[in-house]
């Protein structure tokens, strides 16, 4: 449980030596993890995610029936992310929309920190199993979501210090809901359910805005093959 938690951290503290130097991922290289990072996400949450949210509820007299408290919690999740981009300026999807990028340190620190929060609370269950599959999720997701943070601050003049010191306070941030969800919140399994599918929709949202953004249409099947790819993976790492 405490590696995958240093190892987010880590995972993005360490684009802060890009913070000196000015550079960036050549373009291609951003959007293809970025599309793979979207698929990945989207394949945990229809593979893993989803059929751990779904219960059946067994009424005294009549017909069993799914719970749909669940998918109620995933609608809500994904309204909240709707309203986590406003802070964000999309910067979830590995890049930010060109008027937004003058974008205030406050608002964009607090979208993603939330953002990280609430995808990291599922991350450890009540026996203190990791979800691999989430915790891969977060850790490829996180790197284009670094680089433009980085970039971000660098055009806001922030020295390199206090950028590192952003980056791992936004790293530490999944870890953080990960132990919220253990130590506050109550272990009941419905509760614990009704989390899941907040998440989930949190994480439908940010994927399917990556997939279905019209930047990446003019490499089509570049972008299937990685979709295809990242799935396979998906369904590999929650077995």
């Amino acid at each position: 449980m405490i590696g995958a938690y240093i190892a987010i951290v880590l995972g993005v503290a360490v684009w802060g030596a890009l913070a000196p130097t000015g550079k960036r991922l050549p373009e291609g290289v951003m959007r293809g993890i970025t599309v793979f990072g979207g698929a990945f996400l989207l394949g945990i949450c229809v593979l893993g995610l989803l059929p751990e949210s779904v219960t059946m509820v067994w009424p005294e007299d009549g017909e069993p029936e799914v719970d749909r408290r669940p998918f109620l919690a995933i609608l809500a999740g994904f309204l909240i992310q709707q309203l986590l981009e406003s802070l964000s300026a999309h910067a979830e999807h590995g890049h930010v929309e060109g008027h937004k990028t003058d974008a205030p340190v406050l608002g964009l620190m607090l979208g993603l920190c939330l953002h990280a929060f609430l995808e990291g609370m599922p991350l450890v269950d009540m026996n203190g199993n990791v979800s691999n599959g989430l915790l891969y999720g977060i850790l490829i997701h996180n790197i284009p979501v670094a680089l433009i943070l980085v970039s971000l601050l660098i055009a806001h003049g922030m020295t390199f210090w206090k950028i590192l010191a952003l980056l791992v306070l936004f790293g530490a941030m999944s870890p953080f809901g990960s132990l919220f969800n253990l130590y506050v919140v109550q272990p009941d399994e419905n509760q614990q359910r009704l989390i899941i599918g907040l998440v989930i929709g949190v994480l439908l949202h940010v994927s399917s805005s990556i997939l279905f953004d019209h930047k990446q249409h003019d490499k089509l099947w570049l972008n299937i093959g990685l979709c295809v790819v990242a799935f396979a993976l998906a369904l590999f790492t929650i077995h």
